[in-house]
């Protein structure tokens, strides 16, 4: 074995020395640049801040003849069905001269469907024929037909070029049948998770019309439970018929730990620690404790998650999940600390568009004031309320959303059960909307809150502050308080805040920013004739796996000394 070693080392230098690399060009003034061929061919070339890169790639000459084949196929595959290429080498480069020729254009689109596809046919009469844009547009009306329950459809599509016409003719004959639906659903799940978790996480029964996309949406819906390794759903078609299997591998490493660190302008260094049990005693439950803590905030809480934990008979049966979430929190205001234990039950449905959560909330409040400062009650508070938050998410992705619309609507309402306790009403109605157009995508946020005060103040923490990495970025979190009274920085009962946003990509997966945030906060209940406070600004993102991570700065149109600078992950919109 040593001494086989030894002598592919000795090899080494031979094998080096017998590698030929020769510049690579292309000559051609047609369609396609230099850089178009290089890409095409999978040959990367220097960006441009790596100036001290040679700018003309080498090629191993060995390879010569593959690439030879593989530009002839390109420009057939680009509509070039005459183009000739002509390899000119020397001792250090190899240029291909390449005659590109006249072009394939298409002649007629012929259709005959009983489903409507035109929105899907993207070329028109008179284009060049590109073989990846026809392949293309097939793959598209096959996805659009099982999206819309269509398993037994007959497509045919063809091409008929004619090479000395450099012409072609495209036909689409379409017949897409009877829609299926849904048939037998098998599960089988790991023996520790009952098969009514997995059930409760279907977008679909037997019956129902079939979907592609129910099927996709249900992987998803499946794999947040956060308890499997592996996830597949199989898929047998029974003339109009599809069943389904699905396979369930339960997850291995069940714990999870997470630590981290942060900066923000008004709160300074912060520490994370997350400790996390997936599948806690079976059933897909999970037991998390998360720790924060900076020289302004400090929390601790846990929080136990039960899927399906409560069977309601609404349209045969209808699965509730419950979540209990404790939680000790000491937060430094500018005029204030508070001091909070807090417990809610949430009973939570999940159902990928929309989400509703309902329960009852709890919260030992203690207000101290820092100092002689007005508008701000001390002393303890107790806060017992049901609460209600209904999601509508119409967005393309959770993750990174590019388009769609996401509603958001909350209430809350104090009851009078405990000593000293407050009633009062909160309502937060929230809307995004995001969209794409080209390499822009453009994103706005609208949020109006309102309280209203009925016996015994509330706390001031409970009140509207704004500022911040998902408010109005001129400011830092929760710094900006109600304009419309003699006090500084107390909360309000008030607020619209609006946010106005425009990205572009800079560079691969960096994009660039600007931002204009604008908001409303008053004292007084349902008070919206002051004026409002804005803020512009711009900031850079990177698109990660788990979302966007952002850097903004933004500043106060009015006072320019007034800014903050932000760092978040996750979409705001």
């Amino acid at each position: 074995m040593r001494k086989f070693a030894i002598v592919l080392i000795a090899l080494i230098p031979l094998y080096l020395h017998s590698v030929t690399l020769k510049k690579l060009h292309f000559k051609t003034d047609g369609e396609f640049k230099s850089s178009d061929l290089y890409k095409a061919l999978g040959i990367q070339t220097p960006t441009w801040y790596q100036f001290w890169k040679e700018k003309t790639p080498k090629i191993n000459t060995k390879i010569i003849s593959s690439l030879n084949e593989s530009l002839e196929y390109f420009y057939k595959s680009e509509g070039f069905y005459h183009a000739s290429v002509k390899k000119v080498e020397t001792n250090s480069s190899i240029t291909f001269d390449i005659d590109e020729g006249k072009s394939i254009h298409i002649s007629s689109i012929k259709i005959q469907s009983d489903e409507n596809i035109n929105d899907l046919i993207s070329y028109s009469k008179g284009d060049r024929f590109r073989t990846l844009e026809f392949t293309k547009i097939k793959k598209e009306i096959k996805t659009k037909l099982l999206e819309n329950g269509y398993c037994n459809y007959v497509l045919d599509a063809k091409a008929r070029i004619d090479i000395e016409k450099n012409n072609v003719d495209i036909i689409y004959k379409l017949n897409k049948n009877e829609p299926c639906k849904f048939g037998k659903i098998n599960i089988n799940a790991p023996k520790n998770i009952k098969e009514k978790i997995v059930r409760s996480r279907l977008l679909f029964k037997q019956d129902d019309r079939y979907s592609l996309e129910k099927i996709n949406r249900t992987y998803s819906m499946i794999s947040g439970l956060e308890s499997f390794d592996g996830i597949q759903l199989n898929i047998d078609k029974e003339d109009d018929t599809v069943n389904t299997a699905i396979e369930l591998k339960e997850k291995k490493k069940k714990t999870r730990i997470e630590v981290g660190i942060g900066y923000e302008t008004d709160i300074g260094p912060r520490g994370i620690l997350r400790y996390e049990k997936r599948n806690f005693k079976g059933d897909a439950k999970k037991v998390t404790f998360d720790f924060k803590y900076s020289a302004k905030e400090k929390f601790a809480t846990n929080s136990i998650y039960w899927p399906a934990f409560l069977k309601v008979p609404i349209s045969g049966y209808y699965y509730l999940d419950l979540k209990n979430d404790f939680t000790y929190s000491e937060i430094e205001f500018d005029n204030f600390i508070e001091k909070k234990f807090s417990n809610y039950i949430h009973l939570l449905k999940d159902y990928d568009w929309y989400s509703v959560d309902f329960g009852m909330g709890y919260e030992r409040i203690n207000i101290k004031k820092t100092g002689d400062t007005c508008g701000v009650s001390d002393g303890d508070f107790n806060l017992l309320f049901p609460f209600a938050k209904i999601n509508i998410d119409l967005r393309d992705s959770k993750i990174n959303p590019r388009n769609g619309i996401y509603l958001s609507q909350y209430v809350e309402a104090g009851l009078t059960i405990l000593k000293d306790s407050s009633t009062y009403t909160k309502l937060i109605t929230e809307a995004r909307i995001i969209k794409s157009l080209n390499l822009f995508t453009f994103a706005a946020k609208g949020k109006i809150g309102l309280i209203k005060e009925y016996e015994n103040y509330l706390p001031e923490s409970k009140l509207f502050f704004a500022g911040g990495a998902f408010s109005n970025r001129g400011y830092g979190y929760n710094s900006l308080g109600a304009f419309d009274t003699t006090c500084k920085n107390v909360g309000g009962k008030t607020i619209i805040d609006t946010t106005l946003e425009m990205s572009h990509p800079l560079y691969k997966k960096i994009d660039g920013a600007l931002f204009f945030d604008s908001t409303l906060l008053s004292a007084q209940s349902h008070r919206f004739s002051i004026d409002f406070v804005h803020s512009i600004g711009a900031g850079i993102r990177y698109n990660s796996p788990i979302g966007p991570v952002k850097l903004d700065m933004g500043v106060d149109i009015d006072d320019s000394k007034q800014y903050a600078i932000h760092f978040q992950i996750g979409q705001s919109f």
